[in-house]
């Protein structure tokens, strides 16, 4: 092999470097500017769900009162979805309040990825925990489909999602209540 032949795929390996560092940075730039143009329009979503806002505690003397607001998850999955730009999908919200957006890839969103993100959401909301973690009370088959039809999902679309959603093992379906299944965090 001669020092020619070398010094050019040299050449050319810092050249492709120097492409690949350039598209790098455009790329970030473009994942920047997508993640500030969709925290735009869950802020917009945020102020059409509102927040709830309850008395938490009070001082003895009636003088000083604590509040908590909260967004209420199904109602804030209900608000972003309708929010969204197509192809875009709340695939969780986590109790801290924070959610996962993703890209699933078609131009537009399926309608039984929406359906599930506002189930699991309704679930969510619905479930109380204690101190440990442990799950204390679970909504009920019922209140997860009406709350689903209070949110705009038809009835039997809602039902039928949350059966797949079972069937996934998002949710468990036990004696007409719904857990939080195996793979709740995960879809």
């Amino acid at each position: 092999m001669d020092d020619e032949t070398f010094h050019e795929r040299m050449a050319t390996y810092e050249q492709l470097s120097q492409e690949i560092r350039e598209q790098t940075r455009e790329r970030e730039r473009l994942a920047d500017q997508i993640g500030t143009d969709l925290a735009g329009t869950i802020s917009t979503a945020v102020s059409v769900a509102g927040a709830n806002v309850k008395a938490v505690d009070r001082a003895e003397d009636g003088q000083r009162y604590r509040f908590e607001a909260r967004l209420d998850r199904a109602a804030l999955v209900a608000a972003v979805t309708e929010q969204l730009p197509e192809g875009f999908v709340v695939s969780h919200v986590n109790e801290d309040g924070t959610l996962s957006v993703e890209w699933t890839g078609e131009r537009e969103t399926p309608s039984k990825r929406e359906h599930g993100a506002l189930l699991k959401a309704i679930v969510a909301e619905e479930m109380a925990v204690d101190s440990d973690g442990l799950v204390e009370t679970v909504p009920t088959r019922a209140r997860v489909v009406s709350r689903a039809v209070e949110l705009g999902i038809d009835e039997r679309d809602a039902t039928a999602r949350l059966d797949r959603l079972a069937t996934l093992n998002v949710v468990d379906l036990v004696g007409g209540e719904v857990y939080p299944g195996e793979n709740f965090s995960r879809l």
